[in-house]
């Protein structure tokens, strides 16, 4: 397969992925036809059906003969497949992935702040250059954000470290984008120049102090928002 070719079938994946996120296609329902999925997007059939065979691959999509391609109810053997981006993780689950972000993201700062080199030095300053430099740019500020905290996980130079906090902040990358259309972004540059400074610093106990405030931070943020949203719900009814 070319390198266009493969450009393209990933790029139809992330538009079928892109509904699964959205609940266009939920569970048990049928999708459109390879035709019509190549017409609207404009690529070609063949393209269509390889980013559909990784689905089916991965127990995302399920292929009947001559009845068309169904979603899959997502299961936790489903998105704890390595080879699979937890993002199909259900929204309500996100307090419980930024509480076991907590647990492990605290030891990792204390970790690469006696462990990284001069290049995740350099790495996370740029990561946040970016982030100040974007605060209303969401696409940008969230993918500086996730990149931030890989390089974090990549400093400790511990590898289950990195594997783990892959499969996190995968996740975390696609929903931050919604998360800063809520919360904002000045409390998360804030944050995340407390833990760059204990960082550069190789203050192994503040980066750790710094990160646990950032995630609870989030995680407070996230269920005073729901509060209010359910507060709103009631006042209507």
């Amino acid at each position: 397969m070319g390198e266009n070719q493969r450009n393209v079938s990933e790029t139809v994946y992330e538009a079928i992925e892109e509904k699964l996120l959205n609940e266009e296609w939920t569970p048990g329902m049928k999708i459109d036809s390879e035709n019509h999925l190549a017409k609207r997007l404009g690529v070609s059939r063949m393209s269509v059906r390889e980013a559909i065979e990784k689905m089916v691959a991965l127990n995302i999509l399920t292929k009947k003969k001559g009845g068309g391609t169904y979603v899959n109810e997502i299961t936790p053997s489903t998105y704890l497949n390595g080879l699979l981006p937890m993002i199909l993780l259900k929204k309500d689950n996100l307090l419980d992935v930024l509480e076991f972000r907590r647990m492990i993201e605290v030891d990792s700062a204390k970790l690469c702040a006696e462990r990284c080199d001069e290049d995740t030095l350099r790495n996370l300053e740029e990561m946040y250059r970016v982030m100040m430099e974007n605060p209303n740019n969401t696409p940008e500020f969230a993918y500086a954000d996730y990149r931030f905290h890989m390089e974090i996980a990549k400093g400790t130079k511990n590898s289950m470290v990195v594997k783990i906090n892959s499969l996190l902040t995968d996740l975390w990358k696609h929903q931050q984008k919604e998360l800063n259309q809520y919360l904002g972004s000045e409390g998360g540059i804030e944050d995340h120049r407390k833990i760059l400074g204990a960082l550069t610093a190789r203050d192994g106990e503040l980066a750790a102090i710094y990160m646990r405030r950032h995630i609870e931070r989030t995680i407070s943020d996230i269920r005073e928002m729901e509060e209010t949203k359910n507060t709103g719900k009631e006042g209507e009814q």
